[in-house]
């Protein structure tokens, strides 16, 4: 195991919570990131068993014995580094969802580490640091998921249960930017290299509308279909749109549009040469009406969806005025 892999697990299990469950407590705290407190590995008459919150180890100056919570998981309960840590993610394992944070974690640091992936957000407009933190995006480079996850201690069945790993143990996003589902504790890919395909998916519902927490409350809502449509409109300053992950609606998305507050509903999906935007689009205006909403289509020039607009040049009053025309 790599440093930077125990690291992550110390920042992963902290060691106060698990002392907490065991029963121990805190007897004194200290300026320095210290807690103190009676040691649960020895008979202890007097406070000598020290943990740094900051760096998440522990030290006993009456036994000797220290190191992180692993260490003191294989010190307590007489087990090998496997097994304890294999206690530690057991219940996290079930959910997955610790699993899928830990692997947008390690997406996130690619990015920070790919000149290439990096060129290619600059050239799809995506170029605001608040942007790219705020959705979590990240660069799956492939063929290192697996082995990463597996050094913080899960199994491949946790993995291939979390549809980040395929049954080979191959990795399902490879040579894309990934942006996090949180609400399915699942992953969109887009392919950085176009003979590898373009959109790529994990096998998990897609949930409601992206974004959906921050455009709820207003009074209008911007609809598009792609995250980079989205990013693109966020960065431009439309707080108030949202994604569908697609151009059609799923019964979730339809119901947060239709939950009985009045808005005016923008929809803007792709101008596609082939036609597909348009016809979900009218489709889904005339849904959305009988639901009781306000619905106005945005047309864009054909064959732009709002981030080829924006990285071309379009402007936010540009939009503004494609918002305006909607309504006439």
């Amino acid at each position: 195991m790599t440093s930077e892999q125990r690291y992550y697990l110390r920042r992963r299990f902290p060691l106060i919570p698990y002392l907490t469950q065991t029963g121990w407590k805190a007897t004194a705290y200290s300026e320095r990131d210290e807690v103190c407190g009676l040691c649960p590995l020895h008979r202890d008459s007097r406070p000598s068993f020290y943990v740094n919150r900051r760096k998440e180890v522990f030290y006993c100056h009456g036994c000797g014995q220290g190191g992180d919570v692993i260490r003191l998981v294989e010190l307590l309960h007489g087990v090998d580094f496997r097994t304890a840590l294999a206690s530690l993610t057991g219940q996290e394992e079930i959910s997955g969802k610790r699993l899928w944070r830990d692997a947008c974690d390690f997406y996130r640091h690619q990015l920070r580490s790919s000149v290439d992936a990096e060129c290619y957000l600059q050239s799809r407009g995506i170029r605001d640091p608040e942007i790219v933190e705020r959705m979590g995006i990240g660069y799956a480079p492939g063929g290192c998921l697996r082995a990463y996850l597996q050094g913080l201690g899960y199994s491949r069945a946790a993995m291939v249960s979390s549809g980040l790993v395929d049954a080979e143990g191959r990795d399902r996003l490879w040579w894309a930017i990934t942006f996090p589902i949180a609400e399915t504790a699942s992953m969109y890919g887009r392919h950085t290299d176009p003979s590898a395909g373009r959109h790529r998916f994990l096998p998990r519902p897609k949930g409601g509308l992206y974004g959906w927490g921050r455009a709820r409350g207003g009074q209008t809502v911007i609809v598009v279909e792609g995250l980079f449509d989205l990013a693109s409109l966020w960065q431009a300053g439309f707080s108030n749109a949202v994604a569908l992950l697609g151009s059609h609606f799923n019964e979730r998305q339809h119901a947060q549009l239709c939950d009985g507050r009045t808005r005016t509903v923008y929809l803007c999906l792709d101008a596609d040469e082939n036609g597909s935007g348009a016809r979900a689009a009218q489709l889904w205006s005339q849904r959305l009406r009988v639901s009781g909403q306000r619905v106005l289509r945005v047309k864009l020039p054909e064959g732009y969806d709002p981030n080829r607009f924006f990285v071309e040049g379009g402007t936010a009053a540009e939009f503004s005025h494609y918002l305006e025309e909607a309504g006439q």
